[in-house]
C-alpha cells in the first residue's frame, strides 16, 4: 500500500528503505518498481522534513530516525522522478535540515546524519565539521562503540568507516581496519551482543551467535563494507 503523506503504516518506511539502499548500492538503474519505491518513501516524509518510525523502536536497526532519513534521501536522489525534480529537491533540503537540527543520541545517529547532508550536497568543510565529533569518538582500540558505556564493536565501526568515506571524509582508517581484523571469528563473521527488546518469538536463521544472531550479521556486513574500501584500487 502507498503510503498518506505524512502518515506511516505499520513498520513505517522501514518497510522499503533497507531494500532501496541496497538498490542505490548496487547501482540498480531506475525503472518501474523504483519509481513506486520513491513516490511512497516521498510520502511518508514527516511534516518536519524527518522520516520517523512511530510508536516503538527496535535497537539498534530499527532504533534511529537519522538513519531513516539519510536512507530516504538517498533513495530520492538516486530514484526520484524527473517529472518530480523539484518536489525532490525541496524534499532533499527538508531532510538535511531536520538532520541537521535534530539532536542525535547515538553514534549512528551521527553517522547517517553525514551520510545524509552529504546526498544533500553539502560542502567539504560543512562535512567536515560534521564529522569532527564522530572522528573524536573513535577508542584507543582503533574502533567505535554504539553508545558511550559499550564497548567497540563491529556494527558502529564499520558503519562508521564507510559512513566518513561515502561523505568524502577520510578514507579506512588504518587503526579501524586493525580492529576489525582482530575481532573477526574464525568462520569469517563478527560477533556482536544484541541489545534489542525481545518480543518476537525466538527462531534460527542459519547465521552464527544465536540470540545475537541479528545484529551479528549486519555487524559482519558493515564490517566486510569497511574492510573492502579499504582495499587497493
Amino acid at each position: 500500500p502507498v503510503a498518506v503523506e505524512g502518515v506511516a503504516a505499520l513498520g513505517g518506511a522501514d518497510n522499503n528503505l533497507y531494500s532501496v539502499e541496497a538498490l542505490v548500492r548496487a547501482g540498480y538503474a531506475p525503472n518501474r518498481i523504483t519509481d513506486f519505491l520513491a513516490a511512497n518513501l516521498a510520502a511518508s516524509q514527516g511534516g518536519d522534513g524527518g522520516w520517523h518510525l512511530p510508536g516503538y523502536s527496535r535497537s539498534p536497526l530499527q532504533d534511529s530516525d537519522f538513519s531513516r532519513t539519510a536512507m530516504a534521501m538517498r533513495a530520492l536522489k538516486t530514484y526520484g522522478t524527473p517529472g518530480r525534480a523539484g518536489e525532490m529537491k525541496q524534499r532533499m533540503e527538508r531532510g538535511k535540515q531536520w538532520l541537521m537540527h535534530a539532536e542525535p543520541v547515538i553514534l549512528e545517529d551521527m553517522d547517517m546524519r553525514l551520510v545524509g547532508v552529504a546526498a544533500a550536497g553539502a560542502s567539504a568543510a560543512e562535512l567536515r565539521k560534521i564529522a569532527e565529533p564522530i572522528l573524536a569518538l573513535q577508542r584507543s582500540d582503533g574502533g567505535w562503540a554504539q553508545r558511550q558505556a559499550f564497548p567497540s564493536d563491529a556494527y558502529a565501526t564499520g558503519m562508521t568507516v564507510w559512513a566518513l568515506n561515502e561523505a568524502g571524509v577520510m578514507r579506512p582508517d588504518a587503526r579501524a581496519v586493525k580492529f576489525l581484523l582482530g575481532t573477526q571469528g574464525a568462520d569469517g563473521s563478527w560477533h556482536v551482543v544484541s541489545r534489542a527488546t525481545k518480543f518476537q518469538q525466538y527462531f534460527e536463521s542459519g547465521f552464527p551467535y544465536e540470540h545475537d544472531q541479528w545484529i551479528s550479521t549486519m555487524a559482519t556486513g558493515w564490517a566486510a563494507n569497511a574492510l573492502a574500501l579499504s582495499l587497493d584500487r
